[in-house]
Formats: C-alpha cells, structure tokens, sequence
C-alpha cells in the first residue's frame, strides 16, 4: 500500500514572475518594417490602385496629346514632362492624404495603435512612406516622358532636346514630394478624408485667386502654388524668403500641428 510519504514530493513550480522574466523581450517594430507596412496599405486598397492607375493613364494621355500638338522647333524633354506630371501634381497628394485619415474613417486605428503604441512614430512612417510612392509612381511618368520624347524625335521630323535635364528631373521630383507631404500634412490634420481633400484644393486655391487682389504682391507670402512653380523652375526669381515662407505655412505648420492632433485624438 502506497503512503503519502512514499510519493516523491512535486518540483515547485516557478512564479509567474519568474516566468514572465525568463522570457525574450518583446521587440518592438522598426521605422523600415513600418514604412514599409505603410507603403503596402497604400497600393493595396482598390482606391489606392484606382488612383495610381489615373494618374499612369492620364499622363500616357497628356504625352500623346503632346505628340500631336508638337510646336515649331525641338520636341524638348521639358514639354512632355510638363504634360504628363499635371496629372501627379493633381491626383498623388490625394493618395497622401488617404494614407494619414485611414485609419480614423476606416476605423483601423485602435488595431493599429495597439500594435505600434507611437503614435508619431506611425505618422512619420506614413508620411515617408507617401514621398517613397510619390518617388515610385513619379519615375514612371519620367519614364513615359523620355519614350514620348525619343518617339517624337522617331516619328516626325523634328529633333529631340534634353537641355537642363538634370534640373528638370530635381524641379519635379522635388515639387511632387512637396504637394503630397502638403496632402498628407492636411489628412493628419484634418481626419476626415473628404474634408481634407475638399481643404488641400480649395484653401490654397482660393488663396491664389483672392490674395493678389487684396494684398497685391504681399499676397506671394503665402501662394504656395507660386513658391511650387519656382521651385519647379528652378528659378525663385529673387523670391527665396516669400518661397519658404509659404512652404512653411502650406506645409511646414500644419505637419506639425497635425502630428500633435494625431497623438491626442481619441481612438474609437
């Protein structure tokens, strides 16, 4: 007969604070893996491939007008790659403005705060991850504005021209990477992704067109598409403090303040 002294006593067991102590520390996500999260969430929504497929289609459009409408002259580089990045400079920042109100209008923020506690950390993620797409889509147009170029040279009888291409390429990458950190500044902002988009187009629009007839030249203080065009130029046309003052105005200001909202909002 088995007796209680007979049965070998039981390994104590390890507090659950041992326990928990023994365990690997849990490591946190980095900037790259977030950027690149980001970056996917992007181009993965049916909205996001919509809108990068307008903007691809719509530049083919603007070069083959281009190719038909060809003026006196040297088919010039300059001249399709003015076409076809309307349509970058229009749609692109939309999509930067998309990436920083997802996740309030679609309700994804409490899952994607509870993984990633930062709060300025993701913003940041996301927008690097919008100048990365801007870099990304804004080479394709590059890309379809040296074939309509090389075909206009090949078809017709008029020569080719790539004067001041390096300043070009700067001027318009530097440009779209402004507009949608603006777009994206606003979307921080604001949250809502109608209202944001309807505030991106309308105030610095209506800026343009009212502040010249109110304020004359003070208005160039803060034209932001004026400042966008010189950039664009490369030529600030002895304008440099009214360009930095309205970048920081449109853009500068509003990234700040709308990184500060989106670590205080509350998540719903």
């Amino acid at each position: 007969m088995t007796t209680v002294t007979d049965i070998a006593p039981a390994a104590p067991a390890k507090h659950r604070a041992e326990v928990a102590t023994a365990l690997p520390p849990a490591r946190g996500q980095s900037f790259l893996k977030l950027v690149t999260i980001e970056l996917r969430k992007s181009v993965n929504t049916r909205s996001g491939r919509v809108l990068i497929a307008a903007i691809l289609l719509l530049a083919a459009v603007a070069i083959t007008w281009q190719l038909t409408h060809l003026p006196d002259g040297p088919a010039g580089f300059d001249g399709f790659l003015g076409a076809a990045s309307t349509s970058v400079m229009l749609i692109l920042p939309v999509i930067g403005v998309m990436a920083m109100t997802s996740e309030w209008t679609q309700r994804t923020a409490l899952t994607t705060f509870t993984l990633s506690p930062r709060r300025v950390r993701v913003q940041l993620a996301k927008f690097v991850s919008a100048i990365v797409l801007s870099v990304v889509v804004m080479t394709a147009v590059v890309v379809l504005a040296f074939a309509g170029t090389a075909l206009a040279g090949a078809v017709t009888d008029h020569t080719t021209a790539y004067a001041g291409l390096g300043g070009q390429l700067a001027g318009a990458y530097l440009t779209v990477a402004l507009n949608v950190v603006m777009g994206a500044a606003f979307g921080a902002l604001i949250a809502q992704t109608a209202v944001a988009i309807l505030v991106y187009f309308i105030a610095p629009t209506a800026w343009s067109l009212a502040g010249p007839a109110l304020f004359k030249d003070n208005a160039n203080w803060l034209d932001v598409f004026g400042a966008f065009g010189r950039i664009a130029e490369r030529d600030l046309q002895g304008m440099l403090p009214e360009t930095l003052v309205a970048v920081g105005v449109w853009i500068v200001v509003p990234t700040i303040v709308g990184l500060w909202a989106s670590s205080r909002r509350e998540v719903k």
